[in-house]
């Protein structure tokens, strides 16, 4: 029998099948475990990245460095901050540069990370940073409610 690869491999050629040759990475390793750890933890900010982004308007945009701001949770963005999708343009070229918050999703490509009321964490500091936020949103709504 052949040996058969089991599973479905992962494709990031999906995010840029619309981007001709005109792309590059800025580091594409990094970029391609920040994309699984984004599917893998934040699915709705993946989903906006792959079907929502306009991919020919990139082309179109002058020379320059621009961000575009993935869905992010709330609680998520208390705690690590927005996810930002980061790309520049010369001459046309598209050069991907980054996905942010670059720590907590490189983490989460290297060790599974564990959720604590809906959130991923990964040590007593973020956990803490999740309760204040729902301590303050509870507050918040008492407050104007």
């Amino acid at each position: 029998m052949e040996n058969q690869k089991r599973g479905k491999p992962f494709e990031h050629n999906r995010f840029i099948e619309k981007l001709n040759n005109n792309y590059k990475y800025r580091h594409e390793a990094d970029f391609i475990k920040k994309l699984r750890a984004l599917k893998t933890y934040c699915p709705r900010a993946y989903k906006d990245l792959i079907f929502n982004l306009d991919r020919s308007a990139l082309f179109l945009k002058n020379n320059g460095t621009y961000i575009h701001h993935l869905y992010t949770s709330p609680e998520f963005k208390f705690v690590y901050g927005e996810i930002k999708f980061i790309y520049s343009v010369e001459d046309g070229k598209v050069t991907i540069e980054d996905l942010t918050p670059q720590k907590i999703l490189l983490d989460g490509y290297y060790v599974m990370l564990n959720t604590y009321r809906g959130v991923i964490y990964r040590n007593d500091y973020d956990k803490f940073k999740i309760d204040l936020f729902r301590e303050r949103k509870r507050l918040n709504d008492r407050k104007h409610g």
